[in-house]
C-alpha cells in the first residue's frame, strides 16, 4: 500500500513539473532548457494516458462511455423495430392475393401536411418515391387490400397522396351487394347519390368500382374502402347516402404501396 502510495506522489510530482515545463518553454522562458522539451513532452502524453485510467478520473469518461454505447444500443434496438415494422408491412401486403405484390411499390410516409397528432387527422401523405420511380398523376395507393388515395402532385423523388378522406377526394363506389353511388371525403366518409331502391345496409361493405383510364392509371375495382357505419334515406329524396368508417388507421401509418397496374 505504501508502494502504491509512493509511486503515485511520485508520479504527479513528475506530471506536474512535466506540465510547468511545457507551459513555461512555450511561453519562450526556457530557452536553455530547450532540450528538456521533447522527453518533457513524452513524460506528459504518457501521464495524461495513465491519468485517465486511473479510477477515479476515468469513471465519468466511463459513465459517459456506457451512455454513448446505451444510446447506440437504443438506436439499434429503434432501427430493428422499424425494420420489424417494414418486414411486417411487406409480409402482409405480400400475402394479399389483391393487388398481386408485383403490381406494387412501397413507399415510405415522410410528412402529413396540416396533421397535429392529437388534434387532427391526416388527409394528404408526402411519400419519398417520384417521377424516377414511374410514379404518374392519378395512381392508386394502398395498404393490403385498402384504398388509401390517390397520388395528386408528383416531382422527381417525391410524391403527394390525396387520401380518401381528403375534402377533394371523389371516386365511384359500390356496395358489396352491387349498390353503387360516389364517395366523397371530409371528417366524415359518405357514399351519396345511392338510388332510393337499392337496399343498403349498415355493416356492408363498400368496394373502389375502377376506374382505370386509357393509359392504365387510376383507381382498379374492388379496393376495400370502408363499411357502412349510417344510412340516411328518405322516401321524398331520389337518392340515399350513407356513412363510410374506413379500416385503415391513417394516424399509425408509415409506410403505403402504390398500385402500379
Amino acid at each position: 500500500m505504501k508502494r502504491r502510495e509512493g509511486f503515485l506522489s511520485a508520479f504527479f510530482a513528475v506530471a506536474f513539473l512535466s506540465i510547468i515545463i511545457l507551459v513555461l518553454s512555450l511561453s519562450g522562458k526556457l530557452k536553455f532548457l530547450s532540450f528538456l522539451e521533447k522527453p518533457t513532452v513524452a513524460i506528459q502524453g504518457l501521464s495524461y494516458n495513465l491519468f485517465q485510467k486511473l479510477p477515479f478520473v476515468s469513471e465519468s469518461a466511463r459513465i459517459k462511455r456506457l451512455e454513448d454505447e446505451n444510446l447506440k444500443l437504443l438506436s439499434r434496438v429503434a432501427d430493428f423495430e422499424k425494420l420489424k415494422q417494414e418486414n411486417a408491412a411487406l409480409s402482409d401486403q405480400f400475402q394479399t392475393v389483391y393487388p398481386r405484390s408485383t403490381q406494387l411499390l412501397k413507399a415510405d410516409i415522410i410528412g402529413a401536411q396540416s396533421f397535429i397528432p392529437g388534434i387532427s387527422v391526416p388527409n394528404s401523405f408526402i411519400i419519398n418515391k417520384g417521377l424516377k420511380n414511374n410514379l404518374k398523376m392519378g395512381m392508386a395507393v394502398v395498404i393490403k387490400e385498402n384504398f388509401v388515395g390517390v397520388i395528386s402532385q408528383i416531382s422527381e423523388n417525391l410524391a403527394q397522396i390525396n387520401l380518401i378522406n381528403n375534402p377533394s377526394s371523389s371516386f365511384t363506389a359500390k356496395t358489396e351487394n352491387g349498390a353503387v353511388g360516389i364517395v366523397k371525403g371530409a371528417n366524415t366518409l359518405t357514399i351519396n347519390n345511392i338510388l332510393l331502391s337499392e337496399n343498403i345496409k349498415i355493416g356492408e361493405l363498400v368496394l373502389t368500382k375502377g376506374d382505370i383510364n386509357n393509359n392504365g392509371v387510376g383507381i382498379p375495382p374492388d379496393l376495400i374502402v370502408g363499411k357502412i357505419t349510417s344510412v340516411e334515406k328518405n322516401p321524398s329524396n331520389l337518392f340515399q347516402k350513407a356513412k363510410v368508417e374506413s379500416f385503415v388507421n391513417f394516424m399509425n401509418l408509415s409506410a403505403v404501396f402504390v398500385y402500379l397496374q
